[in-house]
């Protein structure tokens, strides 16, 4: 009787300290027969209609959808929400904008001898999945995981492209105490650190190992009807400056192996800095050429990132429009003089002048920058528009990816990641934008 009334004791303080945790941090459990908390009582959540009157014209390109780079658990930074939850409603939304295609992320991660722990000259490594305990949110793609992805695409009539953010360094560091509030400075010292030059042993050693990794994969996405697989690791992907033709072989042979497994579309990135800021690029693209190996050559656009494009402070629809104009046709007139088709991703922020000053960590909620910008949804707006009209008759851009996609409505400050300024258009102004555009 004695054991029986001390474990219910410890059950019941167990249970008050963890309600009281849940209170102070306003954690919801999942819907279940148990009573909701009452800071958890259901938001009957109003999908905003913004009423656009805008100039639209007909597509020629491919309409595609960038989801968030997210994946698993802890996107809100509530712990308890998943995106797995959110496939249906994500691709019911995809669809109703018009795309034909849909983007996720896969997620890979180096894990380093103990000795060797974040020597970025050190080939002792192995690429593994993701896991969440990580870094406490995104994880790899499990089997069930693309089938359940590839399914609700293709009930949609979407194709299933796989992208991959690859991590090179223990990215749950970042979270720590002492690093939280400057990840975003952190990251960029990591990522230039380990691209300060690499020796063409390591770069051998890269290949076989992300090859590897990409047949692993290849015959997985395969096996479930993925349509579109890139062969690009984000993120914290290697350059390869002095390699560049060494580079150039390795990855002609990972496609021409990778094609053997893989049924589908192949899909790579390309720099823009590359193709139209030789000066100021990480790689020497003169000496590239396997991306005509590929079947999709996306370019992303977050902003405008060359000076010479840069348009006037808190510019309007047409000002960005003059902008996108000179880039883009510079990005057409590349494709046209190399063969090649391009597909431009573009994600613009929604926060003021973000088109000339472009990405901001908005997952670094301690960062006072982060904490201190303010939304400015017409400005995301504009900066699509203004993307539209430049590319509307460009016949060497192929295709459009409109970047990144939330997976579910919700928004700050009712969840700690500052969506609002981020570049996701679920419930902002810009996704009319883009659906009128894509529906035309």
């Amino acid at each position: 009787m004695k054991m029986f009334i001390k474990i219910s004791i410890f059950l019941i303080f167990s249970a008050v300290i963890l309600v009281g945790l849940m209170f102070a941090f306003k954690i919801c459990p999942p819907k279940g027969p148990w009573p909701t908390p009452p800071w958890c009582a259901d938001k009957a959540f109003i999908r905003p209609t913004y009423n656009l009157n805008l100039e639209v014209s007909h597509l020629n390109q491919k309409k595609a959808v960038n989801m968030a780079d997210t994946w698993g658990r802890n996107y809100n930074f509530g712990m308890i929400e998943n995106t797995r939850d959110n496939i249906d409603n994500s691709f019911d939304r995809v669809k109703e904008i018009g795309a034909e295609e849909v983007y996720v992320h896969d997620f890979h991660r180096a894990v380093y001898d103990d000795s060797s722990k974040e020597d970025f000259t050190s080939l002792n490594y192995k690429i593994v999945d993701e896991i969440f305990l990580n870094d406490m949110r995104d994880e790899s793609l499990t089997d069930k995981d693309v089938a359940s992805l590839a399914e609700a695409a293709h009930q949609r009539g979407l194709k299933l492209g796989i992208k991959h953010n690859m991590a090179f360094v223990d990215i749950g560091k970042y979270l720590v105490k002492g690093l939280s509030g400057n990840i975003e400075s952190s990251v960029n010292e990591d990522y230039k650190k380990f691209n300060s030059g690499h020796s063409e042993e390591w770069i051998r050693d890269f290949f076989v190992k992300w090859e590897a990794r990409m047949i692993e994969r290849a015959k997985i996405y395969n096996k479930y009807g993925v349509d579109i697989m890139s062969i690009t690791p984000t993120w914290m992907g290697p350059t390869f400056s002095g390699q560049e033709a060494l580079a150039n072989e390795l990855w002609k042979k990972l496609i021409t192996d990778l094609r053997k497994e893989f049924k589908g579309q192949i899909h790579l990135e390309l720099s823009v800095y590359g193709i139209l800021d030789p000066t100021n690029a990480e790689e020497d693209y003169s000496k590239y050429d396997y991306y005509k190996s590929a079947d999709i050559k996306e370019v992303r656009l977050y902003n405008f990132s060359i000076d010479k494009y840069k348009v006037k402070n808190n510019p309007t629809s047409l000002d960005i429009q003059k902008g996108m104009s000179n880039l883009l046709v510079d990005l057409n007139s590349w494709g046209a003089q190399n063969n090649t088709k391009l597909t431009i991703f573009f994600s613009p922020f929604s926060y003021p002048n973000a088109i000339n000053q472009g990405i901001i960590e908005y997952h670094d909620i301690l960062n006072e920058t982060t904490k201190t910008t303010e939304k400015n949804y017409e400005h995301q707006a504009d900066a699509w528009q203004g993307f539209f009209l430049g590319i509307k008759e460009l016949n060497n851009l192929e295709g459009i990816i409109a970047s990144g996609m939330w997976w579910d409505d919700e928004m700050d400050p009712d969840v700690k990641v500052k969506i609002s300024i981020s570049p996701s258009f679920r419930n902002k102004p810009a996704e009319e934008v883009i659906k009128q555009w894509f529906q035309k």
